[in-house]
């Protein structure tokens, strides 16, 4: 019954990531994710419509480094490689690593080393992308969703007998690589001392709901990443706001994400009689604060230390606030309450902060905007001229208000790889300073992930 459990949920998953891209795609480049040096990393769903039951193929990961020197003039934007093209482009990683057919949503650290996936066993995985040589030790992917492992001839070096999960999946990466935070439904992951002894979580999820888990990949501090030693990493479960009990929740309806040093995370999920948004200012010292309520659902939010971005589809109720709060995208800074409100004529999703905090990135159907700062009035409407209405675009915003990139430039550069009705959704952003976006592009119900080089002239 494990087993049928665990392929009936990543079933699911890929129903649903199949949903997200507009019903009926042949290969779905999905949820790209961006470092700061190039890396761009993403989920794959291949899927052959005279097959009907070929949904239940395995996905892939597909991982590619784009230097800035090889991208184009800034309004044309590429696709990062053809998918098995007989001549790959130059900029493919030299001795690419091999991963296993089913690797589940990508993301890679803001260095570019460290990627995290789950496989299609359902287990949790960082893979070392600097080692390319197969004989190395450490070449081999890392798991993190391991329990009950030992240290018996007592050296200090924990032994190779560790339990994989019941099943764990939908991993987010800090941007330094040391934090991964993860889902699982296995209570016996917990071990706060990272010597193999639990205690096991005080409570199992509910029927239908998942336990977050929080591992350290640098738990004694020594600088050193290394999941080979007793202590030098930890997995703690995430707490409720009584500290003791864990914090579970819906599967299908929670993301995780993480900011650059890994202190913060983010997730909004539907529990109890409501969607919630949640965030937690130090995942070392946990203590999960709920920003937001709504009955209609909030996006997967995106964190960047004390920000926290997210889409509202409806009206919602910011924790001690007296009044609802519109909808629309919000950047709200947890510090320092102030809020930057941005509502639109359109359908909106897919928020996403730069590592920095500084730029806030999203799509949009909008033909139009409106801002507002700080709880000041709204700002007039600002039109969008030559936009599509019901198409999606992907927009960059500095903090203060400001567009300051759209893929219109793109579609009115180069409408042949940009037609005016082909969708762009789901950008991801490394730090500002690194002026790279990734996103989606899909045409003929067809997905493919684009990386643009955004030169210093156009962020600022």
């Amino acid at each position: 019954m494990r087993v049928m459990t665990k392929w009936a949920v990543l079933f699911g998953l890929s129903a649903l990531s199949l949903w997200a891209v507009g019903q009926m795609t042949v290969t779905a480049e999905l949820y790209p994710w961006i470092a700061d040096n190039g890396v761009v990393v993403w989920q794959e769903l291949l899927w052959d419509p005279s097959k009907p039951q070929s949904i239940l193929n395995p996905r892939r990961t597909d991982l590619f480094q784009v230097p800035v020197s090889l991208l184009p003039d800034p309004n044309v934007g590429i696709r990062a490689v053809q998918i098995n093209s007989p001549n790959p482009p130059p900029f493919v990683l030299p001795n690419p690593p091999t991963f296993p057919q089913f690797a589940g949503r990508p993301q890679v650290s803001a260095d570019g080393r460290w990627l995290v996936y789950y496989d299609q066993s359902g287990q949790v995985y960082v893979k070392d992308l600097t080692i390319t040589d197969t004989a190395d030790p450490n070449y081999p992917p890392k798991l993190i969703s391991y329990k009950n492992w030992s240290d018996t001839d007592n050296d200090g070096i924990r032994d190779s007998d560790q339990t994989p999960s019941e099943i764990a999946i939908l991993p987010a990466i800090s941007g330094s690589g040391r934090i991964v935070a993860f889902l699982s439904q296995d209570p016996a992951l917990n071990d706060p001392q990272g010597n193999g002894n639990g205690p096991a979580a005080p409570t199992p999820p509910p029927d239908g709901r998942w336990l977050i888990y929080i591992h350290d990949r640098d738990a004694d501090g020594n600088g050193t990443l290394d999941e080979a030693k007793v202590g030098g990493t930890t997995t703690r479960f995430l707490p409720d706001q009584t500290g003791n009990t864990p914090l579970s929740v819906t599967l299908t309806e929670v993301r995780l994400s993480l900011d650059q040093t890994g202190r913060s995370l983010a997730f909004s999920t539907w529990r109890d009689t409501q969607w919630q948004l949640w965030f937690v200012p130090d995942v070392q010292t946990p203590s999960p604060q709920r920003i937001a309520t709504s009955s209609s659902p909030f996006s997967i939010p995106s964190v960047a230390g004390s920000r926290l971005a997210f889409t509202a589809s409806g009206p919602f109720q910011f924790t001690g606030a007296n009044q609802p709060s519109p909808p629309g995208i919000y950047v709200v800074d947890t510090n320092t309450n102030q809020t930057v409100a941005i509502q639109t004529n359109g359908v909106n999703g897919a928020p996403a902060l730069s590592r920095d905090g500084t730029l806030l990135a999203f799509h949009s159907t909008m033909t139009g905007f409106r801002v507002k700062v700080n709880g000041g009035q709204w700002q007039p409407w600002q039109p969008l001229p030559n936009k599509r209405n019901a198409v999606d675009d992907v927009f960059v915003f500095d903090l203060t208000g400001l567009p300051v990139w759209s893929t219109l430039v793109l579609r009115q550069a180069n409408p042949a790889q940009f037609p005016p009705y082909a969708p762009c959704v789901n950008p991801a952003l490394p730090s500002s300073s690194a002026n790279l976006i990734a996103f989606q592009e899909i045409v003929n119900g067809v997905s493919r992930v684009r990386v643009v080089n955004l030169p210093n002239t156009v962020l600022r």
